[in-house]
C-alpha cells in the first residue's frame, strides 16, 4: 500500500492552557528584552559597515591578476579574472571525476514520509481539541527521514548510505595569484555533469546501478520504485570569471581590515568594476540592516503577546470572548512595540551617527517651533499681514 492514514483526537483543559501561558510569561520576557539589544546592535553594525565601505571606496587600487606586483602588499586591490585549477576532484563511490573547482554529489532516496494536518476547536469551559491526521506517503527526498520518530511504527525506511556531499580543490588560482579556502568556497555556480562517459559499479548498496538521464539510478525500476532506491547525479563548479576585492599578501589574498572595524572580502562571478563592487555592498548592507529591523520588531511583538497570553486564556472560558481579547492582545503589542522599537533605533541613531541625528533633532524641533508660532496668529492677523506689506 502505497499510503494509509489515521487520526488522532487529544484535548487540554482550560488549566492545563492557562498554565502553559502563565510559564510563556518568562520566555516572552527574555524575547522583548533580547529584541532592544539586537536594534542596537544592527544600527551599530549598519553604520560601521557603510563606514568601512567609505573607507575602502576610498582605499582600493585595481590591478592586473596576471602580474604580481610586491609594491600593492597589504593594500586593498581589485582585480578580475579566470578562477582556474588543475585539481582532479574523484568520487570514488561511483567512480566519478571531474577537473573542477568542486564536485557535489546529490543523492535522494525513495523513503516513507509522514505528514499531518490539524484542526483545533475551541469549546465553552476553555478546552481545546486537537484532531491531527497523520498520513504515511512514499516519496523522494533528499535527506534521510527519520522513520522511528512517526507517530505511528510499521513504515521503516532504511539508512541513506551515500549522503550529500562536496570534494574541493584546494589549488584554485586567478591569474598569477592562488585564492584562499574561503574565497573557493564562495565559488558557487554549479552545473550539472554528464554521466554517460561514466562506468559505476555494476551493484552498490546491493542495488543495480543504471545510467538514467543525468542520474545513477539505484534500484529495480524507476518507474515503480520501492523503499530504499536511490537517485544519484553530479554537479561541477567549473573554471569561471570572477571579480575579487581583498587585500594581496604576496601571491595570495586576505581580508583587508578597516580602521572603522569591518573586513572587506569580496567575491563575485562575472567582471564587475570597483565602483560597481561597492555600489552592491552598500545594498547589501541597507538589505541586512532592514532584515534585522524586521527580526528585532518581530521578536519584541511576539514577546509581548507572550507576556499578555494569559488575559486571553482567562477569557478563553467564552472561545467568542477568547479570539477577540487575543486579538486585542495582539494589536496592544504592536502599539507597545513600535514606539518601543523606534526610540531604541533613535537612541542608537544619536549613539552612532551624531551628526545626522543631530540634523534631525534640529529641523524637527524647528518644524514645531515653526508650528507653534503659526498656531498663536488669529484669523485677523494672518490676513492682515499680507495686506499691511502692500
Amino acid at each position: 500500500m502505497d499510503n494509509d492514514s489515521f487520526t488522532d483526537i487529544t484535548s487540554e483543559n482550560w488549566f492545563s492552557r492557562l498554565g502553559g501561558s502563565l510559564k510563556g510569561i518568562f520566555f516572552g520576557i527574555l524575547l522583548f528584552i533580547a529584541a532592544f539589544p539586537l536594534l542596537w546592535w544592527n544600527e551599530g553594525r549598519s553604520v560601521e559597515r557603510y563606514n568601512s565601505l567609505q573607507e575602502g571606496q576610498a582605499l582600493v587600487v585595481s590591478i592586473s591578476s596576471e602580474l604580481v606586483n610586491a609594491e600593492n602588499n597589504g593594500k586593498l586591490v581589485h582585480t578580475q579574472g579566470l578562477a582556474n585549477t588543475k585539481d582532479v576532484l574523484h568520487d570514488k563511490d561511483f567512480n566519478v571525476s571531474a577537473t573542477a573547482i568542486k564536485l557535489v554529489r546529490h543523492v535522494s532516496m525513495y523513503q516513507w514520509n509522514e505528514h499531518k494536518t490539524t484542526e483545533t476547536t475551541e469549546k465553552i469551559g476553555g478546552t481545546k481539541e486537537t484532531k491531527t491526521t497523520y498520513t504515511y506517503v512514499k516519496e523522494w527526498s533528499n535527506h534521510q527521514i527519520e522513520s522511528s520518530q512517526f507517530k505511528r511504527l510499521g513504515h521503516t525506511n532504511p539508512r541513506l548510505p551515500f549522503p550529500y556531499q562536496t570534494w574541493k580543490a584546494k589549488n584554485v588560482s586567478l591569474g598569477q595569484f592562488a585564492l584562499n579556502p574561503s574565497q573557493i568556497n564562495r565559488i558557487t555556480q554549479k552545473s550539472t555533469l554528464s554521466l554517460h562517459s561514466f562506468s559505476p559499479p555494476k551493484t552498490l548498496a546491493d542495488k543495480k546501478v543504471s545510467v538514467i538521464g543525468d542520474n545513477f539510478y539505484l534500484g529495480t525500476s524507476e518507474s515503480d520504485p520501492k523503499v530504499g532506491d536511490m537517485k544519484i547525479n553530479f554537479q561541477t563548479v567549473n573554471p569561471m570569471d570572477i571579480t575579487l576585492m581583498a587585500q594581496q599578501k604576496d601571491n595570495s589574498f586576505i581580508a583587508y581590515e578597516t580602521r572603522a572595524g569591518s573586513s572587506l572580502d569580496f567575491l563575485k562571478a562575472g567582471s564587475i568594476d570597483a565602483k560597481t563592487l561597492f555600489t552592491i555592498a552598500h545594498e547589501e548592507n541597507t538589505m541586512i540592516m532592514w532584515a534585522l529591523r524586521f527580526v528585532g520588531v518581530l521578536i519584541m511583538w511576539v514577546g509581548l503577546s507572550m507576556l499578555f497570553q494569559p488575559l486571553a486564556m482567562l477569557a478563553n472560558v467564552v472561545p467568542l470572548l477568547g479570539n477577540i481579547v487575543e486579538i486585542g492582545i495582539k494589536i496592544l503589542a504592536f502599539l507597545i512595540t513600535i514606539p518601543c522599537a523606534f526610540i531604541t533605533i533613535a537612541i542608537a541613531w544619536i549613539a552612532y551617527r551624531p551628526l545626522l541625528a543631530g540634523g534631525l533633532i534640529a529641523v524637527s524641533v524647528l518644524a514645531l517651533v515653526i508650528i507653534k508660532l503659526m498656531s498663536r496668529k488669529t484669523p485677523t492677523e494672518a490676513v492682515a499681514s499680507p495686506l499691511l506689506s502692500k
